[in-house]
């Protein structure tokens, strides 16, 4: 709080994982609970998302899982599947099926009040600088509108940390969706990770238009 506003409330905007991490902190005085318990009590359970845990401090993934890899400033890409991360919105693991479930869940009307899942998704544009990454997109509350090359819109939010990248997709009714997920990072250079995501955008928005044609 010392530190000064990137901007003005609501005359600009700014990504940030501090946000996560407050979102968490404020799960906990709520409720009283650990913010996990939260998340598996309202979402993980109701929606039989097996494939989906939190595993605190511990490198370890819990069933069969693909490995990651990560070039750093030189030599080959190194293994780097265990790692502990500290931000816990990040350190989630869950399978593509899981997420898929989710998403359709969450668009279908079935997880939110409609005027939650309103607020959600009334969006501003992103800054100038995620632009190159993201195309046209917009952002709501932790969720991105991105456009499709054939028409319309569609909701998403990728990303990605220590070697593993997860791209998706889900349209505004929530009947069609897709989930990617890569195991190595191409580069360590801006360059690299904006000609990553746009392949993998061009394979979730393929299958979305596929799908809707």
């Amino acid at each position: 709080m010392a530190r000064a506003l990137a901007n003005p409330p609501a005359a600009g905007w700014h990504y940030s994982n501090t946000g996560h991490v407050l979102l968490d902190m404020i799960i906990e005085r709520v409720t009283g609970r650990h913010w996990w318990d939260a998340v598996r009590r309202r979402i993980v359970g109701p929606l039989g998302l097996t494939g989906t845990s939190w595993p605190g401090d511990s490198p370890a993934i819990p069933g069969p899982h693909a490995r990651a890899y990560q070039p750093f400033e030189a030599g080959p890409p190194i293994d780097v599947t265990e790692q502990i991360i500290p931000d816990p919105g990040s350190a989630i693991i869950s399978t593509t099926q899981d997420l898929n479930t989710f998403f359709r869940t969450l668009f279908s009307g079935r997880l939110l009040p409609p005027a939650q899942l309103a607020e959600m998704t009334r969006t501003v544009p992103v800054a100038p600088e995620l632009a190159a990454l993201l195309p046209g997109a917009r952002y709501g509350l932790g969720i991105f509108q991105r456009p499709l090359p054939c028409g319309g819109t569609y909701w998403s939010h990728p990303g990605g940390w220590g070697g593993y990248l997860t791209d998706n997709g889900v349209t505004a009714d929530g009947r069609r969706s897709v989930v990617l997920s890569v195991s190595s990072v191409l580069g360590t250079g801006p360059d690299d990770y904006v000609r990553q995501q746009h392949a993998a955008d061009a394979l979730v928005e393929g299958a979305l238009c596929a799908a809707g044609g």
